[in-house]
Order: structure tokens, then sequence, then C-alpha cells
């Protein structure tokens, strides 16, 4: 399998949270600006895909101490695209391998309808709080 190829239903995806944006006391722990676009990302949300890296890769180009403080969550293809949500393949230079875009959550797509996205932000953030595969003390 290579990291260009179409992505499948069956697979899975990686997407790290920043600790800002977790907060174990609530009803849904992952709260939806963990899946906010912002400028950067002029060509969708980055993710990564789980047949190609691990948690722990999602946290790559973050400053060790900030990496510190991020959660990594795992969701299915399937329920992205129940969403209406396409997870496009987006290698990286220098890696890790398996990065994608959500592309149709995009920066300019937000700004242009954030009252429709915030539902499907909560959507998102509550398949997030359901599968955390790494915690900030488990580095």
């Amino acid at each position: 399998m290579d990291e260009h190829e179409p992505v499948e239903d069956s697979e899975f995806v990686y997407r790290r949270i920043p600790g800002t944006f977790y907060d174990a006391g609530l009803p849904v722990p992952v709260q939806r600006e963990a899946f906010r676009p912002n400028s950067n990302d002029t060509n969708g949300l980055s993710v990564f895909r789980a047949c190609f890296a691990h948690p722990i890769d999602t946290l790559f180009n973050l400053d060790p101490t900030r990496a510190k403080n991020y959660y990594v969550a795992q969701i299915s293809v399937r329920s992205l695209r129940d969403l209406g949500l396409s997870v496009t393949p987006d290698p990286l230079p220098g890696g890790p391998v398996g990065h994608g875009v959500l592309l149709e959550l995009n920066w300019a797509a937000y700004r242009a309808q954030k009252e429709i996205w915030k539902a499907i932000l909560l959507e998102l953030a509550k398949l997030a709080s359901s599968d955390i595969v790494h915690r900030p003390n488990s580095a």
C-alpha cells in the first residue's frame, strides 16, 4: 500500500488534539474547537492515516514541550464520510508518512459557513472523545 493511494472507508485516521481543547470533566471531553480550521488549513484539516502512522507520529513537528500536552484521537473514515467529509492523501515532504486532509474542512469553507460547520465540528468532537489513543502522560 502506498500513501498516495485513495483512502478506503475501512481505514482510520488520527487527529491530534491540543490539551487546551480537552476537558475530561465534560460529557464530550474533546471540544469542537479541536477541529476548527485556521488560516494555515488552506487545503483542509490535517489527519494521519493509521495504516501508515502511529499516534505519536502525529506530534512530529511540534516543539517537544508543546507535544507533551497533546491528545490523539482515532476516527473511522466511514464515520467521516457519514458527515460528508472525505480524507484525501496529502503526503508531507520529510514525513511522517500517511498525512491526509479533510478536504471539505478548509479555512475558506469554514469562514464562509461557520454556523453550518458548528454542528459537524461537534460531531467530530464526539467521535474523537470516544477513542483517544494517546494521552499526554503516555509519552
